[in-house]
């Protein structure tokens, strides 16, 4: 089998590298000895033997920075639950039982309520 050089920006000429990816990316290589970067729904062909160090020159990883808020917020029955608020999606959690099965309870309306 013929060993052939791949070279990403010449398969993609539109393509500004590196792609910015949501998730962090790893590295597969098929049996056929094709190497690809995986970020979520991002594939993208890459240099067979390509590592992990290099992966950046083609795919690299856009960290989102996680913004919470808590509240400790006492339940009817005298029970303490934290209730935490993903200030980036606007989704809210309760400990509480209720939250737990339901999916939703009083607890997070009262502890984000404006």
């Amino acid at each position: 089998m013929k060993s052939e050089t791949y070279i990403p920006e010449e398969t993609y000429p539109d393509v500004d590298f590196p792609v910015m990816v949501d998730c962090n990316p790893a590295i597969v290589t098929y049996p056929s000895g094709k190497t690809y970067a995986c970020a979520g729904s991002t594939i993208m062909r890459v240099p067979a033997g390509t590592t992990l160090d290099e992966l950046p020159r083609w795919v690299k990883w856009k960290r989102v920075k996680l913004d919470t808020e808590t509240v400790r917020v006492k339940g009817s029955r005298g029970n303490s639950y934290t209730v935490t608020k993903n200030n980036n999606t606007g989704k809210t959690s309760c400990s509480c039982p209720g939250n737990k099965y339901r999916g939703k309870c009083k607890h997070t309306k009262a502890a984000f309520s404006s």
